[in-house]
């Protein structure tokens, strides 16, 4: 009798092992996405990734009339269907600074409508410092991507400094109701906006500047991108005029020039040579306009900082009578945010047309262009005697006391870029008001504390306002030598023949280097320039 009963038990425990085989295939089937289903979810997060980066790179030429704009900018979700399609980018969403969940813009990328295993839509999160409108205030390698990736328990951190988001929403959860609504382009994408419904992750970080903790799901696959893979595309896109000194590592010695230039013409404008007083290093503006171009204003008496957007506590130190530039002497009879009262814009100085967002000469305003987004990373500092107070300014070389000292040489002036962060510095949130997470040694000092010693050292790069007997002078490299006496022994070379003039491979790293080879790969004539070459000279001698 028991073996029977055994006998019996082991044919049941047999047919409950078989059911629970079955009921595990059935799953397997109906609701888990098999191998073949998965790899093509992964391709459609692939290739809309690629879609994304692409657009990144080539926001300027795609976009009519964003060609002095930066690249690096990705696109806003499709929000909502009011302009009659799906899969179109928003013009603008959310507010500055402010992180956007919604459909990936498949249309805006001339892309199919990318489905996922789900044959759901593709979502989209993009870094509210990222996206296209509206723009962040900054926007470079070190802008921080507002995205970290947390696992399924939600704590533990697998990727942070994300700039966007991918995801493929699986099958229905208990409690999703997925609506379809009809339109005339065939709803691909079911005109259905409300991301609870298809997502685990739905509700982006309402703040300005707000960190958004996306958890890896259950139910839906996932593809970000870092900031530094971001970075690493954006920055084969550096423009050659602007940052470019030579080789094949970004400088920024072009811009940092054109800061200076600018700078220098304030000196030429008026009849004493003062130059105009720093912006303040610490802004106290709350984000996300804490960078917004218009608080980088002049301060009195301020000697070191950032260089000045405006200069009108300078003009208003000196007279109308000592100006010969008219628009400078409009601001000294209105307000701090007069446009005549504006310093780094095209319409002042026109070595800064290049690095102005504008595309045309319609507006003062510098915005989004080069200078506007990497703006965190100049500092300036000005002489005693060459501030607008001074009680007078002399030749640096009869009085060096009231000058700076760059590398040993006195000078008027210099205007300072920090190159990539090093592992010790930090530089999100309040760390951007800290000189000393962008520059180092008796740089970052002499900006903080107001000294007056600046030296060449790690990646902190110099230009400098040389104070001579018959006016004020570029020195794009200043304390270095041997970029100076290398420029000038090329450009005589070229001056007598050119063809047969090398560059000396020690010139690899100087502001010029750049220019030169683009003066020699454009066979320019030194006799006889074209309008481009003509240009690339001026630049030259400023070398020299």
């Amino acid at each position: 009798m028991n073996r029977v009963l055994s006998r019996q038990s082991g044919a049941i425990l047999l047919l409950i092992l078989l059911f629970l085989a079955l009921g595990v295939m059935a799953w397997f089937i109906t609701v888990s996405p098999s191998p073949r289903r998965e790899l093509a979810t992964a391709e459609k997060l692939a290739m809309a990734r690629e879609a994304l980066l692409g657009y990144a790179v080539i926001y300027p030429e795609a976009r009519a009339n964003r060609k002095g704009f930066v690249p690096g900018h990705l696109p806003c979700p499709d929000t909502d269907s009011s302009l009659g399609y799906e899969g179109a980018e928003a013009g603008v969403c959310a507010g500055k600074g402010i992180s956007v969940l919604g459909r990936f813009p498949w249309r805006s990328l001339s892309m199919p409508p990318l489905k996922g295993s789900d044959t759901e839509c593709l979502w989209y999160l993009v870094s509210g410092n990222h996206k296209a409108e509206p723009k962040a205030d900054l926007l470079n390698p070190d802008t921080d991507g507002l995205i970290e990736i947390v696992s399924a328990d939600g704590q533990t951190v697998i990727a942070e400094n994300v700039v966007a988001v991918l995801f493929a929403p699986g099958a229905p959860l208990p409690g999703q109701t997925r609506s379809f609504r009809a339109g005339a382009d065939g709803s691909e994408c079911r005109r259905d906006y409300d991301a609870r419904q298809y997502l685990e992750n739905n509700a982006p970080n309402p703040a300005a500047e707000g960190i958004t903790r996306v958890m890896v799901g259950k139910n839906e696959s996932m593809t970000w991108i870092t900031r530094d893979e971001w970075a690493a595309r954006i920055e084969a896109r550096l423009s050659p005029d602007i940052f470019f000194a030579g080789g094949e590592e970004p400088d920024a010695l072009m811009l940092t020039q054109r800061i200076a230039a600018c700078v220098m013409a304030f000196g030429k404008a008026n009849e004493f040579q003062r130059l105009p007083w720093a912006a303040p290093l610490e802004l106290t503006a709350a984000v996300p306009e804490t960078f917004h171009f218009s608080r980088l204003a002049d301060q009195k008496n301020r000697l070191a900082g950032r260089p000045p957007y405006s200069v009108f506590n300078s003009l208003k130190a000196l007279s109308a009578k000592d100006f010969t530039e008219q628009s400078f002497v409009t601001c000294i009879d209105k307000d701090s945010s007069h446009s005549s009262c504006r310093l780094l814009v095209r319409g002042q100085c026109p070595d800064f047309e290049a690095v102005d967002g504008r595309p045309d000469g319609s507006s003062y305003n510098s915005h989004n262009g080069w200078w506007d987004k990497w703006k965190d990373h100049f500092f300036y500092l000005v002489a005693p005697n060459f501030a607008p107070a001074a009680v007078e300014s002399e030749d640096c070389e009869a009085a060096p006391g009231g000058c700076l000292l760059v590398a040993g040489r006195p000078y008027a002036a210099a205007v300072i870029f920090a190159g990539e962060a090093l592992e010790h510095q930090k530089r999100t949130g309040d760390d951007r008001m800290n000189a000393a997470q962008y520059l180092e040694g008796e740089n970052a000092i002499s900006i903080q504390h107001g000294g007056r010693i600046l030296s060449v050292v790690g990646n902190d790069q110099i230009s400098c306002i040389r104070a001579e007997a018959d006016g004020l002078r570029l020195v794009a490299n200043c304390g270095r030598d041997d970029c100076k006496s290398n420029a000038g022994q090329w450009l005589a070379c070229q001056e007598i023949g050119g063809a047969s003039c090398a560059l000396p491979e020690t010139f690899s790293g100087c502001a010029c280097y750049g220019v030169m080879m683009r003066w020699q790969n454009e066979a320019c004539a030194f006799a006889s320039p074209r309008p481009l070459c003509r240009r690339l000279l001026a630049r030259m001698k400023s070398c020299a």
